[in-house]
């Protein structure tokens, strides 16, 4: 199950419930994945599947969906997740009033086995350009024990996992970026139908927009323009 469809399978179980669900585009979701809504409540969701992973959920995860349900003007927030939760940020949500759902993927994929709750399969295309979780499959995570390389030098990729992207850069520094970085820039050109790398390098506090802008750019149907920015952009069809 990929982190889309966990999101879908979650706000399925919301409209189990009764709730009008809608889950969100990674580039405009501010820190919510999912909005359930019924009635005068309207919740803000937080999905994080961790699943067996040795990662945890820290607490900067719920100060910023904190801050997402007020701009959103909603009445409660929840953090739905397969995964393990650090000690420090179960306070943390706790003190800002945040609930944790604990979800697990084995449950889920047992109730879209035995057709308890059709979880719907996120596989969409939008635009004719195929979802995130398909871009991940077939062509980043294949890219495992190759060579990106750009003109300061090559970036290995050591490993690709359903969470992360594992490199070692130019200075033989390992690092890990996350999968919903690479998400969240290859949904703004999707989008936008063109990125800058300035404008990926100003998003993040991490310095990974140059991993992230060479890794897409290897993507069929994207290609890099280096005048006057740094960009890239869709391919003219």
């Amino acid at each position: 199950m990929t982190p889309e469809e966990y999101e879908h399978y979650v706000a399925q179980s919301f409209k189990e419930m009764g709730y009008e669900t809608v889950v969100t585009s990674f580039s405009n979701d501010y820190g919510v994945d999912v909005f359930a809504i019924k009635g005068d409540e309207k919740i803000a969701i937080q999905v994080k599947k961790y699943g067996d992973s040795n990662r945890k959920i820290n607490r900067d995860v719920f100060l910023k969906l904190h801050g997402s349900k007020d701009y959103f003007d909603c009445t409660k927030a929840i953090v739905a997740t397969d995964g393990s939760i650090m000690p420090d940020a179960k306070q943390v949500a706790e003190k800002l009033g945040i609930e944790i759902m604990y979800i697990s993927e084995k449950e889920a994929l047992f109730q879209e086995k035995n057709d308890k709750v059709q979880v719907q399969k996120h596989i969409s295309k939008k635009d004719d350009y195929p979802d995130f979780s398909i871009i991940w499959k077939e062509y980043i995570k294949p890219m495992e024990g190759q060579y990106i390389s750009n003109s300061k030098g090559s970036n290995k990729i050591i490993e690709v996992n359903d969470l992360e992207l594992k490199r070692c850069s130019i200075n033989n520094k390992p690092s890990k970026v996350d999968r919903d970085l690479f998400k969240f820039a290859y949904e703004y050109i999707i989008r936008n139908g063109s990125v800058t790398r300035d404008y990926i390098n100003q998003q993040f506090d991490k310095k990974c927009s140059s991993i992230i802008y060479y890794v897409l750019a290897q993507i069929p149907f994207i290609e890099m323009k280096n005048s006057p920015k740094q960009t890239l952009i869709i391919k003219t069809k």
